[in-house]
């Protein structure tokens, strides 16, 4: 009796390159959760997807193409996510609020995006791909800065508060949050302790009730 067929022998639907592109960071991300970004190789990739290398290699020239159009849909992906911080019916303190849990959320759904991530920042020099990293953090911190920026003018926020700094504790809280729900192996617990978290947030950009400190 013959053995199972090797998965990569049997024939798979021939889909465009745009989804089959999207198909090879999707499996990225899903070997995030699982290993360290630097055992993601090709060849894990291809085994993931039941297919050969040759095959990955027709859709992305090299590895570093495919590192690139992984933290392109992340920026991709993270923006689309926070289009509720862009509703102008509410005040931006509650836009920034949304924009809190709308990130905890996305990270929640997609645990390997903080991995591979954090390991691409920890390497000094340049490459496209860093550049694609720095690029989306720039951003996306100005867009909290403007919020914050905003929040001080409706007076939610106090008028001593540095609005370019106020992302950078924004951003830690998540990073700390998904620290320790990784430590926990509870990564969708995060949502959970996320508007917790938020309302510490709240009273440390506020400060003490008297203004004082």
């Amino acid at each position: 009796m013959s053995g199972p067929a090797d998965p990569r022998s049997i024939p798979r639907p021939r889909l465009s390159t745009d989804r089959r592109q999207r198909e090879i960071v999707a499996t990225v991300l899903a070997l995030a959760r699982e290993r360290g970004p630097d055992a993601i190789t090709t060849q894990a990739i291809a085994d993931r997807m039941g297919v050969t290398q040759g095959a990955v290699f027709r859709h992305f020239p090299d590895k570093q193409a495919i590192w690139l159009a992984v933290f392109v849909w992340v920026r991709e992906s993270l923006a689309a996510a926070l289009t509720v911080a862009s509703d102008p019916s509410v005040s931006p303190l509650a836009r920034i609020r949304q924009a809190f849990l709308a990130h905890v959320a996305f990270i929640a759904e997609n645990p390997g995006v903080p991995r591979v991530l954090f390991h691409e920042l920890q390497y000094p020099g340049d490459s496209p791909v860093r550049r694609e990293v720095r690029a989306m953090v720039t951003a996306y911190r100005q867009r909290l800065t403007r919020l914050f920026t905003e929040a001080k003018a409706a007076g939610e926020l106090p008028p001593g508060l540095d609005p370019a700094l106020a992302p950078v504790l924004f951003i830690g809280a998540v990073q700390g949050l998904v620290i320790q729900s990784s430590l926990a192996g509870d990564e969708a617990g995060m949502t959970e302790q996320a508007e917790q978290l938020f309302r510490l947030l709240l009273d440390g950009y506020r400060g003490p009730p008297d203004g004082s400190g």
